[in-house]
């Protein structure tokens, strides 16, 4: 997961189709292919963009449905 915090100086800026690029050395150590679907969480009152590769979601999501319902999750 990725931690975005807004600067008023800061080198990277939201485009004004609304995207935000991420910088490849980030991508890279949350092992973030170019491309790959990614959810990304506001966490307005700290001024906080949470970014998870959608990947990582689904498997969360996955081990959560398999314990609520007593099945072994062999993902």
């Amino acid at each position: 997961m990725l931690v975005v915090a807004s600067a008023l100086a800061g080198p990277h800026v939201v485009g004004s189709r609304g995207e935000l690029p991420l910088p490849a050395s980030a991508r890279q150590m949350c092992a973030i292919a170019a491309g790959q679907p990614l959810l990304l969480a506001a966490l307005v009152a700290h001024d906080l963009l949470v970014i998870h590769p959608a990947r990582t979601v689904a498997r969360l999501l996955a081990d959560l449905h398999a314990q609520v319902i007593g099945v072994p999750n062999d993902s």
